[in-house]
């Protein structure tokens, strides 16, 4: 009985031995696991999501009720509404004009780091403009009414750094919805300006955007040009000038 019960000793042993053997083992390799786990390199930041206004083909390819209907995907602000220089009225002419319009402009969110290096194929939607007052403006030709919206696209250049721009009105009568350039030009980085998060649009120069100097507190109309449309983007900001626009 004595030598059962002493082999029954040792084989509890032995396979107590075993257990905590394992049990070590186990743990050895979580510990060894969590390790290799804490030593592997935090994955880098995602890449930059596509540019919500970005064009998914050609411009001149979008019938005007797909073009309505992309521009009511997007999400638009930090613009404001801004008097400007009308046309085809005798009293929208002169250094002191008598008559005026009124023109809305807003910045598209998540279309802030725009770059002339690196636009989407196509080009992209940057600022809507939307013309409040009674009368076409003078710089860009936006026509007055709720039928009218207009959208400034960026287009990159050919095996080039720069972009241009082209100002497309819609109309966004249903059943009637149409669109068609309105002007075009090169697009303006201001250099030397820093760059902040978050859609804006106004009516300034890169010069005055380098002083701070607000469009609302601007005095109103001075020289005879309106100032172009100005909006944020990879360098600080960036300008859409019109013929006879400089600074």
């Amino acid at each position: 009985m004595r030598l059962r019960f002493a082999g029954m000793t040792a084989r509890s042993l032995i396979g107590g031995f075993v257990a905590v053997a394992s049990v070590a083992c186990a743990k050895g390799r979580e510990k060894a696991g969590q390790e290799s786990r804490a030593t592997v390199p935090a994955a880098g930041p995602a890449a930059p999501l596509p540019a919500p206004g970005a064009l998914t083909k050609p411009i001149e390819q979008y019938t005007g009720d797909e073009l309505y209907a992309f521009t009511r995907q997007l999400q638009y602000g930090g613009g404001g509404e801004h008097p400007r220089r009308c046309r085809g009225r005798p009293g929208c002419g002169g250094a002191n004009p008598q008559e005026t319009t009124r023109v809305q402009v807003d910045g598209v969110a998540g279309d802030d780091s725009l770059s002339a290096a690196g636009l989407p194929a196509y080009g992209v939607i940057a600022v809507r403009a939307v013309n409040r007052g009674p009368y076409a403006d003078s710089a860009y030709n936006t026509r007055p009414g709720d039928a009218y919206e207009n959208y400034l696209i960026v287009i990159p250049v050919a095996n080039s750094a720069t972009a241009s721009w082209r100002l497309e009105e819609l109309t966004t009568t249903a059943g009637a919805r149409t669109h068609r350039t309105l002007a075009t030009g090169t697009l303006r980085e201001c250099p030397r300006h820093t760059f902040q998060r978050g859609p804006r649009a106004d009516f300034k120069t890169c010069d005055e955007a380098a002083k701070l100097f607000p469009a609302s507190s601007r005095a109103f109309l001075q020289g005879d040009v309106d100032p172009p449309i100005w909006f944020g983007c990879a360098v600080g900001c960036c300008t859409a000038d019109p013929p006879g626009v400089r600074g």
